[in-house]
């Protein structure tokens, strides 16, 4: 345990609080107004306002202020670097992990190192982002926030169920002894999840003692799936199991807790370019408290969120665009919440009231089939190319025909009046999804709906 709080509270230093959001705001522009050359210039006289304005008067101005797009990180993206970058060890060269010596030496001793992350992306054609040591620290303190807000205190074992090629997780996994040993953090890579990975990954929480899963949705889903499928009995004892990055299905939510009945699992809401940035807000899955010590969040054109980080300076990310909805609200003390997120903003049906039916739509359909037949679906896809729609069911029971019949007799009065652009619409009950994991799942895709790769570090050829 001692080493542990060495790992957490040596090699990741907590981040400076500052007396308000507004506060560090202006520290952050002020840094980059002079050190970053996308930025450069750009709040001087935003700056030089500021001090006059009320709270009110100062966050309207700020979103008065350029917006940045995921085009300009990929067209300008050097940048995007602070000055100091240039003096940097580039950690990972010609796609390739370093020696364990220069990993040691560049990484936790002299904290001189840069390495560049892909960001994934709807177009399946990632751009990147660059950390040095303060931003990285920020970054992996809003995952550690994030899981404090879970339940997890520091000094706890936990499990990390991630693709093979994505945040480094093969490099990781080599030296799980010692990240164990070092930061009670352990990581267990998948190319799919199969039973034998799924063994291993229980295995790993037996055996370091976790308190803490860390995994996509639809991973645990499938992790679920294939424990009922082998007669694995439930898991218990794990406190809590913290999710991100896809929409997280009630009827999925509460598929997994049986098989895992005594943890707290809560979603929490960020992205690569940006970390951790909100987590779960009371019982729904839908909605989040924003961590106000590491992000400011607007609504933007479009149905996007504009998202500034910040905490990070060396690699900024300020109105940043993300291709998501939500509602932003804040309360009387200023405190920022995410309402009613529905993940990508292009994961829609036009329906013949020309509005626009996000994931939410079908989450509360399945509800609603749940509660008139007794609870058998525990997951749900759908994939459209006009004028074809496909839904798709995973029953408990995948061969009770009466049920099958029943949904199909709810569903497709509804769908056909709903959605009349579509005139071939099919339900199928397949037994699970066969899907790619190292790519999001989407609730909702066109076509095979599975552009979008999970981040990772990005593999380029060094300059």
């Amino acid at each position: 345990m001692f080493t542990r709080k060495i790992g957490h509270s040596v090699v990741l230093k907590k981040c400076e609080r500052v007396r308000s959001r507004r506060a560090r705001l202006v520290t952050l522009l002020q840094h980059v107004n002079k050190n970053v050359p996308f930025y450069k210039g750009k709040y001087t006289t935003f700056l030089s306002d500021q001090g006059s304005l009320s709270d009110t008067d100062f966050w309207a101005a700020f979103a008065q202020t350029p917006i940045t797009s995921k085009q300009d990180l990929s067209d300008y993206n050097n940048d995007f670097q602070s000055k100091h970058f240039a003096k940097l060890y580039d950690l990972i060269r010609n796609g390739q992990a370093p020696s364990l010596f220069a990993a040691i030496n560049h990484l936790l001793l002299r904290k001189d190192f840069k390495v560049s992350i892909s960001t994934g992306g709807t177009s399946g054609i990632p751009t990147y982002r660059w950390l040095d040591y303060p931003d990285a620290n920020n970054m992996a303190q809003s995952f550690l926030h994030s899981f404090h807000e879970n339940g997890w205190n520091r000094g706890e074992s936990f499990v990390v169920f991630y693709p093979l090629q994505s945040y480094f997780t093969g490099t990781y996994a080599q030296f799980n002894n010692v990240l164990d040993t070092f930061f009670g953090f352990s990581m267990v890579p998948f190319e799919d999840v199969t039973l034998e990975r799924v063994q291993v990954l229980l295995k790993t929480l037996n055996q370091r003692q976790s308190t803490l899963l860390v995994i996509f949705p639809c991973v645990l889903q499938r992790v679920a799936e294939i424990m009922k499928a082998n007669d694995i009995p439930p898991f218990e004892g794990l406190k809590y199991i913290n999710v991100s990055g896809e929409f997280f299905m009630d009827c999925s939510k509460s598929y997994v807790q049986e098989m895992f009945p005594d943890s707290r699992i809560e979603i929490t809401y960020g992205a690569v370019e940006i970390g951790e940035v909100a987590h779960q807000y009371g019982p729904s899955s839908f909605d989040y408290k924003v961590f106000s010590d590491y992000a400011h969040i607007e609504e933007g054109p479009d149905d996007t969120i504009l998202i500034t980080a910040l905490q990070q300076q060396g690699f900024p990310m300020i109105r940043y665009q993300m291709e998501d909805k939500a509602l932003v609200q804040s309360d009387e003390h200023g405190q920022q919440f995410l309402l009613q997120l529905e993940g990508k903003n292009t994961d829609y049906l036009i329906g013949a009231d020309k509005q626009r039916y996000y994931t939410s739509f079908f989450n509360h359909m399945v509800n609603m089939l749940n509660e008139e037949f007794g609870g058998p679906i525990i997951h749900f896809m759908l994939r459209h190319k006009e004028p074809a729609l496909q839904m798709n069911f995973v029953l408990r029971d995948p061969s009770n025909k009466t049920v099958q019949r029943a949904i199909e007799g709810a569903c497709l009065p509804v769908m056909l009046r709903t959605f009349p652009q579509f005139t071939d619409i099919r339900i199928h009950f397949p037994k699970h999804f066969e899907h790619d994991y190292t790519r999001k799942f989407k609730i909702i895709g066109s076509g095979d709906g599975l552009a979008e790769v999970v981040g990772g570090y990005y593999q380029r050829q060094a300059s």
